[in-house]
């Protein structure tokens, strides 16, 4: 602001930018120092023009603040300060025309490259869906993709997770980052859940971490609820009963209604439970579990044991088994076989028709009523079946669970010629190789009973003894 000369005091007074931001700051202690320092003023100079006393003036430049109107009023017309720099209108002056300031708008090129640049992406819609859509075909065909599926299907897995990584380096408008985050997510979900079934307890822990701190940060409770399930599956495998109960307890309290619910009931809970002797408790997980899928309306149909998806019936049964042939109940066993049969029988997964009959022959073993025969049967023809197809740690580990299940009658022809089977089949490269490749404790046996602390087994020295199985996942 230039202030042409007024009054007694020199323009450069007033033209000052320290006098103006005094002035505009209502600060009259600062602004009379200025102006006597660049006028070259006595105190007894400014009191003479501003019908101040001299200790008033001395009192106000030793930090006193001027707060009376009518003195203020006189120190600005004493001092002649223009009215443009006036922070008061003195009574009498004319008023000071407003003249309207122009916005310094946008320019309008510039308003819709900002736009451009805040939706830019460096990720199509269609390159998320992709991702989504090879994410559920690797769900698919886990189960059934060949002796080398599940290692193979790890490592396409992996690729696309870094994949995905990589688009999130880059910029992507909200929208399209929420479902990056969300596939991201799920990507290293069903890793973790992959490296569960490897015995890769520790690389799971992280595949996990990460995908709950993705899904957390989009607020996708449903693949933090699958999650918690995968971290309780962990716990089970090493055996780790109550740890594998608390994940789950810890999944549902998230949401008790929510369809995730059932998977993280039946396969956390009511098997962790079972393993501990808990039978009233297994049975409430399992009720739990069978009303929620009615509630929910889910498929009975046998959903893959990888899926994000809800369990379905046959899948929430399945698993019921499990927890039943721990709590050496073969009647419910051989029941809830008998409902499920027709589906197992039906799907594309080996696996689960393998469990559900190791299952069942092992509750035939250890039933008030001993088939032993019959039970030896059965896994032969898992044997068998596993011969060629895909292969998973948990059938390895159920069918030598069924050999010591039958100790008891190792005398009986069926069950040598059980045991010289699996010899056989465990001597195999491709099930040697998975049984050495995990990183599993001692196991507890069969019946649920812990192993013991000394970690002493009945496997050959050196080698990774096979634990019980979780069952159909």
């Amino acid at each position: 602001m230039t202030c042409q000369q007024t009054g007694w005091l020199p323009s450069q007074v007033w033209d000052h930018p320290a006098v103006q931001q005094a002035f505009s700051s209502y600060d009259f202690v600062t602004a009379i120092k200025l102006i006597r320092e660049i006028a070259g003023l006595s105190q007894g100079d400014i009191a003479s023009r501003t019908g101040l006393s001299q200790g008033e003036v001395s009192k106000l430049e030793a930090g006193r603040p001027l707060t009376r109107i009518d003195k203020i009023i006189k120190v600005v017309e004493g001092l002649g300060v223009p009215a443009a720099l006036s922070p008061i209108r003195v009574p009498g002056a004319p008023a000071i025309p407003v003249t309207p300031v122009e916005p310094d708008w946008d320019d309008p090129v510039d308003i819709a490259t900002a736009v451009d640049d805040m939706l830019a992406s460096n990720t199509a819609p269609m390159a998320i869906q992709a991702a989504e859509d090879a994410l559920l075909r690797i769900v698919d065909v886990y189960e059934s993709d060949g002796p080398t599926g599940s290692s193979r299907l790890a490592s396409k897995t992996r690729k696309l997770r870094s994949h995905l990584h990589r688009l999130l380096q880059g910029q992507q408008p909200p929208s399209h980052r929420t479902e990056l985050f969300r596939v991201a997510a799920r990507i290293s979900a069903v890793l973790g859940y992959m490296a569960v079934n490897a015995g890769r307890h520790d690389v799971a822990a992280s595949y996990c971490t990460e995908a709950v701190t993705m899904a957390q940060d989009i607020g996708d409770l449903e693949t933090i609820m699958w999650v918690h399930g995968t971290r309780s599956l962990s716990s089970y495998y090493q055996g780790d009963f109550a740890h594998a109960a608390t994940w789950a307890r810890t999944g549902i309290a998230l949401s008790p209604e929510h369809p995730q619910a059932i998977r993280l009931h039946v396969n956390g809970l009511a098997r962790a439970l079972a393993r501990q002797g808990d039978h009233t408790g297994t049975i409430r997980a399992i009720e739990a579990a069978e009303g929620l899928t009615a509630r929910h309306g889910v498929t009975a149909a046998l959903t893959p044991c990888i899926s994000l998806e809800p369990y379905g019936v046959t899948r929430t049964l399945a698993n019921a088994i499990t927890g039943y042939v721990a709590l050496g109940d073969t009647a419910e066993v051989l029941r809830y076989e008998d409902e499920i049969s027709e589906h197992v029988a039906e799907s594309d997964s080996d696996w689960t028709r393998s469990l559900v009959r190791l299952d069942v022959a092992t509750a035939l073993v250890l039933g008030q009523r001993p088939d032993v025969e019959h039970a030896m049967l059965l896994g032969r023809q898992v044997l068998e079946d596993a011969a060629d197809g895909p292969l998973i740690l948990s059938v390895v580990q159920r069918a030598h669970d069924l050999r010591r299940s039958a100790t008891n009658w190792k005398e009986v022809a069926a069950v040598r010629e059980y045991g010289e089977a699996l010899r056989a089949w465990a001597a195999t490269p491709r099930v040697r190789q998975l049984a050495d490749s995990v990183t599993m404790p001692a196991s507890a046996h069969v019946t649920g009973r812990t192993s013991p602390r000394d970690g002493s087994t009945d496997h050959a020295p050196g080698r990774v003894p096979l634990q019980p199985t979780p069952g159909p996942e």
